[in-house]
């Protein structure tokens, strides 16, 4: 008898798990509480290895998602899944990686997405300045674990490529600008650094879980620095021994 009983619960779980395998995706979908503003259109596929050709949030359209679930993670209590995304967003957005939940929280390795710097700056406060960017950001994301206010670790990297700014007065050659970015308990530090034959530049940000911040940077114009904008600098503090200018701002978060 116990033999028929063990057999018979070995029959189950086959059948179980081939049913959720090949469960399709649009059915798994119907059943998760999604939130109004969400909005997931053209899923095909199973639970396990599917596509949406159109997912939108508060009717922006983040482009096409296509995800392939671990079964192993799921049987150590984490959803895990590798994805990629943006294709035919209208914020031009791309990437591809790996995200989950586990009991400590949403998190995410080796997640790498780009788009336009155009597109970038829609999401951010208007410039102090009419200037011109181009290029694009390009956001490396090695390992994060998210936590309120902002993440209980991450290690990664923010690169904006780009060749120039274009300001009122001329053009300043900039190449990329790579900020590598390191978070504990909510306390992240950044630390920014460019180098061209117009000008050099470093910084170091530190945002507190109190919504502080602290920031310094400084500046030295190279062999290439345009004149016109030169000019300018005498309205700033005299550089330093090494031709730094320096600069350095605190404040908190709206």
């Amino acid at each position: 008898m116990k033999k028929i009983i063990l057999l018979s619960l070995a029959l189950f779980m086959v059948f179980l798990i081939s049913a959720i395998a090949h469960l399709p995706a649009q059915i798994a979908l119907n059943y998760l509480p999604l939130p109004q503003q969400l909005m997931v259109s053209g899923v095909t596929g199973s639970f396990w290895n599917g596509r949406a050709d159109a997912v939108q949030w508060q009717n922006s359209n983040y482009g096409s998602l296509n995800w392939t679930l671990s079964p192993l993670k799921l049987l150590l209590g984490k959803a895990e899944a590798q994805v990629r995304f943006g294709q035919g967003s209208d914020m031009q957005i791309s990437g591809r990686g790996t995200v989950g939940l586990s009991m400590s929280g949403p998190y995410a390795h080796k997640l790498v997405a780009s788009l336009p710097v155009d597109k970038a700056l829609e999401l951010a406060p208007p410039l102090p300045i009419p200037i011109e960017l181009n290029g694009k950001v390009e956001l490396s994301i090695q390992s994060m674990v998210y936590a309120a206010p902002y993440c209980q670790s991450a290690t990664g990297s923010l690169v904006w490529n780009t060749d120039k700014v274009v300001t009122p007065l001329d053009e300043l050659k900039l190449g990329p600008v790579i900020a590598n970015f390191t978070c504990n308990n909510s306390d992240i530090k950044v630390k920014v650094e460019q180098s061209s034959q117009d000008v050099v530049s470093s910084g170091d940000l530190e945002l507190s879980p109190n919504r502080t911040y602290q920031a310094s940077a400084w500046f030295k114009p190279g062999e290439s620095f345009p004149q016109a904008l030169a000019e300018q600098l005498k309205w700033l503090p005299s550089p330093d021994g090494q031709g730094r200018y320096q600069l350095s701002y605190q404040g908190k978060l709206n």
